[in-house]
């Protein structure tokens, strides 16, 4: 399927571009699943879709000829911390359109203006070049789907997973392909049932895997989950590919290895998410 899609200018494809959780990584031990938080870019024929923007926004170069969209699931540092350095920001009168939710009665702008201003940025995300245009998702309850909307020709459902003040659940569908991105989202019988029905037969699963069974028992209600859990709601979903996303910050490429080997053998399509991976739909 990823070879024949390679060569289609239209394919659906995602990269890494940031998989660490809650703060960067950086040094010898982080070289191959990288130190940037949080950050994927989706490319679907004229469409560039980042799934937020983490550390690893800032090392992205966007397409000259594509509509630039950004994605939030929230707005907690890890999520945010690259988007003053992405470089189209510092582009003339280009659109760049971003999404997100409603968090503790703040709308999106309003979180972002709070953080990217003085005296803790120099300026503020209206002062860039670029032409930013801010869309408030609607609000839903927990566990629970809200009305899609399109990007273009991409598709994009949500659902409020479970996480401290919230976090959005998106499934973006292009060409009969569809991804599902479930980061900061802590496990639960129904939240599991929830994501399994919103995820179902989706072609790529984008899971929380932050903590191990072991390391979950003593973060309990920190809004993030473990391998295992994902396995289940992959199985649950029928998902056809599997990737492990929001590393642990103290979790070495080692460690990650040998995580992956431990877990490549329960399930087909199991993968951990490295910086630079490109996954072709």
């Amino acid at each position: 399927m990823g070879k024949t899609a390679e060569n289609n200018a239209d394919a659906f494809r995602l990269t890494v571009l940031g998989a660490r959780g809650s703060m960067p990584g950086e040094g010898n031990g982080f070289a191959c699943y990288g130190g940037s938080t949080s950050c994927y870019r989706i490319r679907a024929g004229s469409e560039e879709i980042y799934l937020d923007a983490g550390s690893g926004i800032a090392n992205a170069t966007a397409n000259a000829a594509t509509n630039l969209s950004i994605l939030l699931t929230h707005v907690h540092l890890d999520h945010l911390i690259g988007l003053p350095f992405f470089s189209a920001l510092r582009e003339a009168n280009r659109p760049i359109h971003i999404y997100g939710g409603r968090r503790d009665g703040w709308m999106p702008k309003d979180c972002i203006d709070r953080l990217i201003s003085p005296p803790f940025w120099p300026c503020r995300i209206d002062d860039y070049p670029a032409s930013v245009t801010f869309h408030p998702l609607p609000d839903c309850g927990r566990n629970e789907e809200s009305v899609p909307f399109a990007i273009g020709e991409v598709s994009v459902r949500m659902m409020e997973g479970t996480h401290p003040s919230g976090s959005t659940i998106y499934r973006l569908s292009y060409m009969g392909r569809s991804i599902v991105y479930a980061t900061d989202f802590e496990h639960s019988p129904e939240g599991c049932s929830a994501l399994a029905r919103f995820a179902s037969g989706c072609d790529l699963l984008l899971y929380d895997a932050q903590y191990t069974q072991d390391e979950y028992e003593r973060h309990r209600g920190y809004g993030h989950s473990t391998p295992e859990a994902g396995i289940r709601v992959a199985d649950e979903s029928k998902a056809v590919q599997l990737l492990f996303v929001h590393h642990a910050p103290w979790r070495t490429d080692e460690a990650l290895l040998e995580m992956e080997r431990t877990f490549a053998g329960q399930r087909r399509g199991i993968m951990f998410a490295k910086i630079g991976d490109e996954i072709v739909l």
